[in-house]
């Protein structure tokens, strides 16, 4: 490299060593990085819907660096900063967010549309805004690392179930960043075996709870059941219990057994911990259980619940004999409510291409008509949208 040459992070977010003297400006230049209101439970107000609002980077502090759902992380990287779009639809969330902290449903929710229609963006918004409020937040932005055999895993003693106390320490750290001050605010209300030689007494919190599964990893699991436990069951204060890539949790992992067969998800002890919660088997006193699929790795979505997440449009049968079959009609009750995600509107569509105009992501300026045949082009999918937009970095 020439003296005066410098190293210079390019648009895409990698670091390369360019010769500064021939390097186009515009390709090179720094990427903006526009003021925006950050979201949180203050500023989740109807008059800023259809604005793009700056995640609270508490949270994301919180959650982990770089520890974004989906195509998230790419896309903040291009924008210089975490934001997303602030919509009808966010907004509604978050109401019934707020209802449900008064008196949680019997059921959990679940987020549901086609591949890049926001589902992971709206679950993140949630989980920001809710932590921000003041609920106990345990949120976990891929459900699919804990079943595709990327993390350590280990046979439980005397038991056919398997542990992941490396993943279970990480989901209690985030909740101790994220929700510490909440945590403080709840009793355990008695006394809490955990082990042999180690136990806490009713006057302690789930702060301290939660530190001795910080502390000692190989109790985290036994800690994360006491967690979801009394946090579930005490009124002062609600939880949010979310999780990403929900459809995991009934899937065939890639771990195997000392036998070689392939472990069902059901069979990990992080997620036997959580299924009560999406099967309606275990219910919060005050908050939400709340889910969103996904459709990435269709290896993690089992056939089953697919069909039953998007059951094929039913034509009435002239013969009434057939119309009986359960074949020919098949059952789609799911043990949790599904919310649907259809396509964002023009307006956003106009309002997120704007956004991208600010931060260079597209160099010419955007009309409502430009917007427009984009929405139309890309079918009102969001990520399509994004996708068309950059395709050429």
């Amino acid at each position: 490299m020439k003296k005066g040459d410098r190293e210079k992070r390019v648009r895409s977010g990698t670091t390369t060593s360019v010769n500064m003297a021939s390097a186009n400006p515009l390709y090179y230049a720094a990427v903006p990085k526009p003021q925006l209101v950050t979201l949180d439970a203050k500023t989740a107000k109807e008059s800023h819907i259809d604005t793009v609002m700056e995640i609270d980077s508490r949270f994301l502090d919180g959650i982990g660096s770089g520890c974004y759902p989906g195509y998230l992380g790419n896309d903040f990287k291009l924008f210089g900063k975490p934001a997303l779009l602030y919509r009808k639809f966010t907004h509604d969330l978050l109401d019934q967010i707020a209802k449900n902290a008064k008196q949680a449903p019997k059921r959990a929710s679940v987020l549901n549309g086609r591949d890049g229609a926001g589902k992971s963006a709206e679950l993140l918004k949630a989980a920001s805004v809710a932590a921000s409020s003041g609920h106990i937040v345990i949120y976990a932005h891929s459900a699919v690392t804990w079943v595709n055999s990327s993390r350590p895993y280990a046979p439980q003693s005397g038991t056919n179930m398997f542990t992941q106390p490396e993943l279970a320490t990480e989901l209690l750290r985030s909740v101790s960043l994220v929700s510490g001050n909440a945590l403080a605010r709840v009793p355990l209300g008695k006394e809490i075996a955990l082990g042999k030689k180690k136990s806490l007494d009713a006057t302690k919190t789930l702060t301290d709870l939660v530190n001795v599964g910080l502390q000692t990893p190989s109790l985290a699991h036994i800690v994360l059941e006491n967690l979801l436990e009394v946090a579930s069951t005490q009124t002062k204060v609600p939880v949010l219990l979310a999780i990403d890539e929900v459809n995991s949790l009934w899937c065939n992992t890639l771990y195997r057994d000392q036998s070689d067969n392939i472990l069902p998800a059901n069979r990990l002890r992080l997620i036997n911990t959580m299924l009560p919660f999406f099967e309606g088997k275990q219910t919060l006193a005050k908050g939400w259980v709340l889910g969103a699929s996904s459709y990435s790795d269709l290896r993690f979505m089992p056939k089953d619940l697919n069909k039953r997440l998007n059951p094929p449009a039913m034509i009435p049968l002239a013969n009434a004999e057939l119309s009986k079959d359960l074949v020919a009609f098949p059952p789609t009750e799911l043990p949790f409510d599904v919310i649907p995600m259809g396509t964002i509107s023009a307006i956003e569509t106009w309002a997120l291409m704007h956004f991208y105009h600010r931060t260079k992501v597209i160099a010419s300026p955007i009309t409502k008509a430009i917007a427009g045949k984009r929405w139309l082009a890309a079918s009102g999918n969001p990520r399509r949208i994004f996708a068309g937009v950059t395709s050429y970095f």
